[in-house]
C-alpha cells in the first residue's frame, strides 16, 4: 500500500476512535443481560455494539464486562408549530445544548424545515425492572440468546400505495403471511411511511379461563369488574358469598371465576394498530400500541407478574411486567404508580399520563409487549381480549 494511503487510512481510523470516545459511555454487564436489551435500553443497534466493542460472537457477553456504548449525532427536520422546548423533550436533551450544537444567536427563531442537530445522546436506563428502551421502542434486530424466537431484522418501509403483495414480492423467500404475522396485521391494513418486519414471532396472549383474586379499589362496582374479565355479576356473587351484589368495600379481596385472565391495561381506551410508526423523524419506529384515554385513568396489570418501575427521559414513568404468561410487558407516560412487586391479573398498578416525551399530548399509555426480548404487536392481544 503507498504510503500516503497508509497515513489516510491510520488518520480515518484515529478519528473513528476519537469520535466513539467523544461519544460513549461505559456499561457493565449485568447478570441477565443481552446484547438486544441494553442496545434498547442505550437507544443504539446490537451492530453497533459490536463493532464498538469488537464482540466476535454476540451471543457470549458476561457480567461483570464493560461495554462502550457509542452514541451519535442526529438530525431533526423542524415541522411546522416546534419550538426547541418542544424538539428538546422529544429527543431527551435541553434547549441550551441545541443552541449550543447548532449555533443558534435567537433560540425564538427557527423554522418550518431546518435542520438540526441533535448531539449524541447516552440516553438512561432508569432505575428498577429490566433493560428496556426508554420508551419501550428499538431500532435494531434483536433475539434471545437461546436462538428462539429469532427475527433477522429485515424490515421494509411501506412506500404509498403499496400493498402486502407487492412488499412480498420484492424480496426473495418473503411471504405475505410472514408480514402479517410478525406486524400483528390482521385485517390487510398498512400504513404509507410504516415499518413492517419481514420475519419474526407474532403472538396473542389470551386468558386461561381459571380463576383470579382482585382487590376492590375506591369507585369500583362489580359489573365493572366482571367486566373487565370477561365473567358475570352472578359468578362473582356467587364464589364470593356476596348477598347485596352492590355492597362491595375498597381493600375487600375477591375471587374472580372464570372468564378471562387476560385483563385490558386500560379500560375503554381509544387506539388502532399504530404499530410500526415512524418516531423522531424516521429515526426509530413505534413497538407498541398508543391507548388513548383521560388523565389519570387506573392502568390494570393484564396478567399475574411482578412489576417495577423506571423513568427515562422518552418513556416518562414506565412500568416494566414480567408476567406469568412469558411475556413481558412495558407501558409508559404514567402520571402515578400505585403496586410493584408481585402483582394479580386486573390490579390497579399505576395511572395514564403525559410523562417523558409525551408532554402537551393527549393523555395515553405507550403500551409493548416483548417475548424473548422481541418485540411484539400488542394489538392483536387487545382486539382478542375485547380491548376495543
Amino acid at each position: 500500500m503507498p504510503v500516503d494511503r497508509r497515513v489516510r487510512a491510520a488518520v480515518v481510523a484515529t478519528a473513528l476512535t476519537l469520535l466513539v470516545a467523544i461519544f460513549s459511555v461505559d456499561y457493565t454487564v449485568k447478570q441477565g443481560d443481552t446484547l438486544g436489551r441494553i442496545a434498547r435500553d442505550h437507544d443504539v443497534s446490537v451492530s453497533d455494539l459490536v463493532t464498538a466493542n469488537k464482540i466476535a460472537n454476540p451471543n457470549l457477553i458476561r457480567p461483570g464486562q464493560v461495554l462502550l456504548i457509542p452514541t451519535k449525532d442526529r438530525t431533526h427536520l423542524v415541522a411546522r408549530g416546534e419550538s426547541l422546548l418542544k424538539i428538546a423533550a422529544l429527543y431527551g436533551t435541553t434547549v441550551a445544548t441545541l443552541i449550543k450544537a447548532n449555533g443558534l444567536s435567537n433560540p425564538d427563531l427557527i423554522f418550518t424545515g431546518q435542520n438540526l442537530i441533535i448531539p449524541g445522546s447516552t440516553g438512561s436506563s432508569g432505575s428498577g425492572g429490566t433493560a428496556v428502551g426508554s420508551d419501550g421502542e428499538s431500532n435494531g434486530p434483536i433475539q434471545k440468546p437461546d436462538g428462539s424466537y429469532t427475527r433477522s431484522g429485515r424490515y421494509h418501509v411501506v412506500q404509498k400505495g403499496e400493498s402486502l403483495e407487492e412488499i412480498a414480492a420484492l424480496y426473495s423467500g418473503v411471504r405475505v403471511t410472514a408480514i402479517t404475522a410478525a406486524n400483528g396485521i390482521t385485517n390487510n391494513v398498512i400504513y404509507t411511511g410504516t415499518r413492517l418486519f419481514l420475519d419474526g414471532p407474532g403472538h396473542t396472549a389470551t386468558g386461561s379461563g381459571g380463576s383470579s383474586n382482585y382487590t376492590v379499589q375506591r369507585g369500583d362496582r362489580l359489573g365493572d369488574i366482571a367486566n373487565r374479565y370477561g365473567t358475570t355479576i352472578s359468578k362473582i356473587a356467587s364464589s364470593n358469598g356476596i348477598s347485596n351484589v352492590d355492597l362491595i368495600r375498597a381493600g375487600q379481596s375477591l375471587t374472580v371465576p372464570g372468564g378471562s385472565t387476560w385483563v385490558c391495561p386500560v379500560a375503554d381506551a381509544s387506539f388502532f394498530n399504530d404499530w410500526g410508526f415512524p418516531r423522531a423523524g424516521g429515526t426509530r419506529f413505534h413497538e407498541g400500541n398508543d391507548l388513548f384515554t383521560t388523565n389519570g385513568a387506573p392502568i390494570f396489570a393484564p396478567v399475574s407478574g411482578t412489576v417495577r418501575f423506571k423513568t427515562g427521559p422518552l418513556g416518562g414513568l414506565q412500568f416494566n411486567l414480567k408476567a406469568a404468561d412469558g411475556v413481558e410487558y412495558i407501558g409508559s407516560h404514567l402520571s402515578g404508580k400505585e403496586t410493584e412487586g408481585k402483582v394479580n391479573a386486573g390490579d390497579v398498578i399505576g395511572y395514564v399520563g403525559t410523562s417523558g416525551n409525551a408532554l402537551g399530548t393527549h393523555p395515553h399509555l405507550h403500551f409493548g409487549m416483548y417475548l424473548g426480548g422481541l418485540p411484539i404487536n400488542p394489538y392483536p392481544t387487545l382486539v382478542a381480549n375485547g380491548c376495543n
